[in-house]
């Protein structure tokens, strides 16, 4: 008889040993573009502060998906979450929020690091979040203080709306600052490798475009080679050799999006928040770039950083 009960009591503990963990109450989906460091700062954030707000691991699944930069996988990426129904679906970049927009009209969408959201067709009835947009003539005058310029080229990519929204914004500032832009379209990797910077430029701008952020060591390479310098408006890029780059920070548009994630798994819909503009800007600096080309970096340049790398 004792045999039978232990017997029981062992069939019941296996049993409950090998029972499911519960799964969490909501689930998120999140698209970041592959191995980009500005959207991997951000997602870090967004995940820090959901938790803060009451939405941690315990109460929400994250399903983070990190397609390659082409159409095909943003689309894709974008599908299997709308497929998967969760209850928020999270992006970083213009190219993975359009995707997101074409794949559901129903499942609130919140955007992070979108370049000029409406410029860019970041707009419908389930969107909201965050835009990375500041003025292009800001970087530009603090280019002027680091060397003069009569040729700017600017990689992007034709298929990325909010790229190309900035080589328009470039080419408007032309006669502003008395320059030519010279247009270097890319569409993947192979393309970025054949890129050659000398007797074409004076300088060279890395636009939001993530197939160039994800090869931006190849850039910085062939701009080192013709002894050029790089600058950029994405974060991040000076850590990676840009020798200038100001962004809006990386942990406010992660912040903020966290912030109306919460909003949303709390109940509001996205076609009552309006998205919101950055407010705080990082000023990074490369000066063993710099150095390395040749570049003296101004002491009142330098000041204003709030990010200088020097070895």
């Amino acid at each position: 008889m004792k045999r039978g009960v232990w017997l029981l009591l062992g069939i019941l503990l296996l049993t409950i040993g090998a029972a499911p963990a519960m799964s969490a109450d909501e689930t998120v989906g999140a698209v970041m573009s592959g191995n980009i460091g500005y959207y991997q700062e951000m997602h870090k954030a967004f995940v820090a502060v959901l938790a803060t707000e009451g939405f941690d691991h315990h109460k929400v699944d994250m399903l983070l998906q990190t397609p390659s930069p082409d159409p095909h996988s943003w689309t894709n990426a974008a599908r299997k979450l709308a497929v998967a129904e969760v209850n928020v679906l999270v992006t970083y970049g213009a190219p993975a929020t359009l995707a997101a927009i074409r794949e559901t009209k129903s499942i609130p969408i919140i955007f992070a690091g979108v370049y000029g959201s409406a410029a860019t067709g970041v707009s419908a009835q389930n969107v909201t979040g965050i835009s990375s947009k500041m003025p292009l003539t800001s970087v530009l005058k603090y280019l002027k203080k680091l060397t003069s310029f009569s040729r700017i080229a600017i990689v992007y990519n034709e298929l990325e709306s909010d790229s190309v929204r900035q080589v328009d914004e470039l080419m408007q500032l032309e006669s502003l600052y008395r320059f030519q832009t010279v247009k270097m379209p890319v569409k993947k990797s192979e393309d970025i490798r054949k890129l050659s910077f000398a007797g074409r430029a004076d300088a060279v701008f890395i636009s939001v475009s993530a197939v160039a952020n994800e090869s931006l060591e190849s850039i910085v390479k062939s701009a080192r080679t013709a002894r050029i310098p790089t600058f950029s408006q994405t974060g991040g890029t000076a850590e990676k050799g840009v020798i200038l780059s100001l962004a809006p920070s990386a942990a406010e548009q992660g912040a903020v999006a966290a912030r109306l994630t919460a909003r949303m798994l709390r109940g509001e819909k996205p076609a009552g928040v309006h998205p919101e503009v950055p407010k705080l800007m990082e000023l990074a600096l490369n000066l063993r770039e710099a150095e390395a080309i040749g570049i003296k970096v101004p002491f009142d340049l330098i000041a204003d950083a709030t990010r200088v790398i020097q070895h």
